[in-house]
């Protein structure tokens, strides 16, 4: 495993009820600054990126989550932004692998944060049809929370499927694969901490893409969803469930019940193409 890196809080909040506590994820589409850098991304005038701030933070406030993995964020500096007009105490971020359009994974917490790792050089297992050298396409963040019952979040953003068919589902299952590889790896070097693999995988849970997560002995409390409450993106007009909140067994006791929701608000569709997802822990 990585060395943890341990961290700072940004700033200080209440504390939220440690009993109940809410875990959500959301690709959030094109969280930019507007700097004009080397990356071949939108560069947005600083008034719009004042109300994608303000839409963010609205939406944020809706979800309630405690707890936050976002995909697409630019860099540190406008996350934190973020994290100040929402109410979060950390936010962390690691310069990920993406180098045409520049974008991160991110997290975003109220409660205490002990460490987090960057998986950005991680070398993939190899599949056939990607490269050797295959990576993260941005970053696997480990992030390691103080919570009740200690929990090891794996925050992805796994390559699109833009491309050629074949090259891209082959480089979603070589992440896939790694990340299967860390969720065994926390319960040896972790006894007692619950792993939970969550992020836009960019596929569903049934794929040959995502076939080593599904094994991994992990648990997708959404299953129960319908398909059209379990959607988070449309691509040519179908709903596709491409993020995932995947859990360790010892959490599905605790999920709260009814509590595993995609929302579907029209505050989440002016801020993004994908829609939130969250659930509630007893903890």
């Amino acid at each position: 495993m990585k060395k943890i890196q341990t961290i700072l809080c940004l700033m200080m909040v209440a504390w939220a009820d440690p009993q109940r506590i809410r875990l959500a994820t959301w690709n959030v589409h094109n969280l930019f600054d507007a700097i004009d850098d080397r990356y071949d991304d939108l560069v947005p005038k600083p008034e719009q990126v004042e109300k994608k701030l303000e839409d963010l933070s609205l939406a944020l406030g809706r979800i309630g989550a405690d707890i936050i993995a976002l995909q697409e964020v630019e860099n540190l500096s406008i996350l934190q932004r973020l994290a100040r007009s929402s109410g979060y105490r950390y936010a962390i971020l690691v310069e990920g692998n993406d180098a045409q359009r520049g974008i991160d994974v991110a997290l975003l917490s109220k409660l205490k944060v002990r460490g987090y790792a960057s998986h950005k050089n991680d070398r993939l297992p190899y599949v056939e049809g990607a490269s050797l050298d295959t990576k993260f396409s941005r970053d696997c963040l480990e992030v390691h929370l103080a919570t009740p019952v200690p929990m090891v979040l794996l925050v992805n953003h796994f390559k699109s499927k833009v491309g050629k068919g074949k090259s891209s589902d082959a480089k979603r299952r070589a992440q896939a694969l790694r990340v299967a590889q860390m969720v065994k790896n926390v319960g040896r070097h972790y006894p007692g901490c619950a792993v939970v693999v969550l992020g836009d995988l960019n596929d569903c849970l049934e794929s040959w893409p995502l076939e080593p997560l599904a094994r991994s002995g992990l648990t997708d409390p959404f299953a129960r969803l319908a398909p059209e409450q379990r959607y988070t993106h449309k691509h040519r007009g179908q709903g596709i469930a491409l993020d995932q909140i995947l859990i360790h067994p010892r959490l599905q006791a605790r999920v709260l019940a009814n509590s595993p929701e995609v929302g579907n608000d029209k505050v989440y569709r002016r801020c993004s193409d994908h829609r939130p997802m969250w659930l509630d822990f007893d903890l």
